[in-house]
């Protein structure tokens, strides 16, 4: 919506101003002489815009100044408010782009409303069903559990799957995916710091555990520490280049430090590797090509 008001109002305006400068240089040449003219055309209408106002009574020039003034002041007034609205527009796109978990269970970032694809949370992985599943004395497994929790992207109830994975680590406090999986209950939660904690563990126990550093990097992006998070995407290629998410995420920190031929590459990239959301957004909104 305010790409569309931006686009037919600032045309408008700008439309407006030009036949009011034509028809005000024209008296200019008419009242002023050649050479008054003639400085309006080299100075682009600056100085026919100050002989206006300077001659407005007396050539009658009251209300084309007015209107003159009115379509140039207005469009410097809305930029602030416009572009304010855009601005906000682009953080929840890449909101919405960004962070997807990789769980030994996934989960995303808050959504944000955004167009029409999903946020791609640090991949958080989904959890394992390995032939070594962690079980409570009572047989109960916790994967399975905290599986059923697991719904696009987050946990539907991750105070829930916080406490299934407080259980697991009880049970057996060296589970790199438990504390991972624990990592991203909290990142639901908003509780980052908390998750980086789960994730630091992660790593700890298993210092080849790709997700957990994307995971990682998820949560350094969700407070803004872009460089922070920029390291850890990068850490956990290194373990594993195909990592479309890892790409993504990057990508996605590149753009927020500004950097967008890097962001575009990042994207191109993870797309290649299966992942379009980021490049089709960024050739959208006019970034890449």
């Amino acid at each position: 919506m305010t790409e569309m008001i931006v686009g037919i109002l600032f045309p408008v305006l700008n439309f407006i101003g030009f036949i009011v400068a034509i028809i005000v240089l024209i008296k200019q040449f008419k009242h002023g002489g050649a050479l008054q003219g003639i400085l309006g055309i080299i100075t682009c209408t600056f100085w026919t815009f100050i002989w206006g106002w300077i001659k407005h009574k007396s050539f009658a020039l009251t209300k084309l100044m007015i209107v003159w003034t009115a379509v140039s002041v207005v469009p410097l007034l809305l930029i602030p408010v416009f572009g304010a609205a855009m601005f906000g527009e682009v953080y929840k796109l890449v909101g919405e782009i960004s962070n997807n978990p990789d769980l030994v269970i996934k989960q995303d970032q808050q959504n944000k409303a955004a167009p029409k694809f999903k946020r791609t949370n640090p991949r958080k992985r989904l959890p394992r069903r390995n032939t070594n599943k962690t079980q409570a004395a009572n047989g109960q497994d916790f994967n399975a559990a905290a599986m059923a929790l697991w719904r696009n992207g987050q946990y539907s109830d991750p105070n829930k799957a916080k406490q299934i994975w407080d259980g697991a680590i009880a049970a057996n406090s060296r589970q790199a995916e438990a504390y991972n999986n624990r990592g991203l209950a909290f990142y639901n939660l908003e509780q980052h710091q908390q998750a980086i904690v789960d994730f630091n563990q992660a790593i700890q126990i298993n210092p080849k555990y790709a997700e957990a550093y994307n995971n990682r990097g998820n949560a350094y992006y969700a407070l803004e520490q872009y460089q922070q998070a920029e390291a850890q995407y990068t850490k956990s290629l290194r373990l594993k280049p195909k990592y479309a998410k890892a790409h993504l995420n990057r990508g996605l920190t590149y753009f927020q430090m500004q950097r967008i031929p890097d962001s575009c590459k990042e994207f191109k990239r993870a797309c290649d590797l299966g992942d379009c959301d980021g490049l089709q957004w960024a050739m959208q909104e006019g970034y890449c090509k």
